[in-house]
């Protein structure tokens, strides 16, 4: 496996955070030594491998960080390898209290600072972390990384913008793998859940879950999900691997796909509420648009093991911590 050939330092953009902490304790593991690029320790508080060195931290989130080319070049100099997960963006909340024309400035500049870092010292690999929002409203049965990405009609709690940021953000990685020879692979990555945490849930649904009040919901939407330690390994299966080189993958699990009907159901089971479904009609969505994952498969041999069981004992746990930090 690639990893292996690693010869200096990784780094880890947004490594403090969710997907981010994860991958840099399976690289630690792996006596890689890592350095994590983020302005905040988040996931990462108490770590004290001699092979982890954490910049940026308590920099200005958007003029620091990925946005400040001094800590790019400090953070870039000796890797390897760049796994870029940072972005600047309120993804538990979605409250966006930031503007959008700052949110976009600071994304679209840090990663700019970092392709650039990134080709000025010869890293062998960058591989980014997308997202499935690229796709925007379902308009096919069957999601591949060849459908028509319309993030611009996305509905759902992250909104149009921040599919559009990231599909913005592929693109610029894309033009400097193609153009710039600097070897890049992109993953489009679905909800993620590890087994403690399922982060498709929405809290102003759970909170009227809660509450007993009357869910609205859109008849036929859903989503699959996929475990973080199979983010990992796909990103481990393509580094430094020639034939991801260039390439977009989709990481999702259809053995996990829950409609939001499902979801919510099993919510108000778990929670004896009183609460009712309505389900609202949309006449423009396709009723089921599962992400495509034949070509990682096909590619470099990823397979999902997770089950639907799986999520649900994670969403089972995640709302016993939503209940109990409630109001606190």
């Amino acid at each position: 496996m690639p990893i292996s050939d690693v010869e200096k330092s990784v780094l880890v953009t947004g490594g403090g955070g969710f997907i981010g902490s994860r991958l840099v304790h399976a690289l630690l593991e792996k006596g890689c030594r890592v350095k994590v690029l983020d302005v905040q320790l988040g996931l990462l508080k108490g770590e004290s491998n001699p092979n982890l060195e954490i910049i940026g931290v308590e920099s200005d989130e958007l003029h620091g960080g990925i946005a400040d080319k001094e800590i790019v070049e400090e953070a870039v100099e000796g890797v390897d390898v760049i796994y870029h997960l940072a972005i600047n963006w309120d993804a538990v909340t979605w409250r966006h209290e930031q503007p959008l024309a700052e949110l976009f400035d600071a994304n679209i500049r840090g990663t700019l600072n970092l392709l650039e870092a990134a080709k000025s010292h010869k890293v062998r690999h960058f591989l980014f972390s997308s997202s499935c929002a690229v796709y925007g409203k379902a308009n096919t049965l069957i999601r591949d990384e060849e459908a028509v990405c319309k993030p611009e009609l996305r509905n759902g709690s992250a909104g149009p913008a921040y599919g559009i940021l990231k599909l913005t953000t592929e693109k610029l990685c894309l033009m400097y793998n193609h153009h710039r020879g600097l070897p890049v692979t992109v993953f489009r990555i679905d909800v993620a859940f590890d087994d403690e945490e399922a982060q498709l849930l929405r809290t102003p649904i759970v909170e009227k879950v809660l509450e007993g009040e009357v869910v609205e919901l859109i008849e036929g939407e859903g989503c699959s999900s996929i475990h973080v330690d199979e983010i990992v390994q796909a990103f481990f299966l393509a580094t430094l691997n020639e034939d991801a080189y260039g390439q977009v993958f989709n990481l999702s699990n259809l053995a996990t796909y829950m409609s939001f009907r499902e979801l919510y159901q099993f919510i108000i089971q778990l929670t004896d509420s009183k609460s009712e479904i309505r389900l609202i009609t949309d006449p423009t969505l396709i009723v089921s648009a599962p992400e495509s994952i034949d070509k990682i498969q096909k590619t470099l041999g990823w397979k999902p093991q997770k089950t639907k069981e799986d999520l649900k004992k994670a969403i089972e746990r995640t709302i016993q911590t939503f209940i109990r930090t409630r109001g606190t």
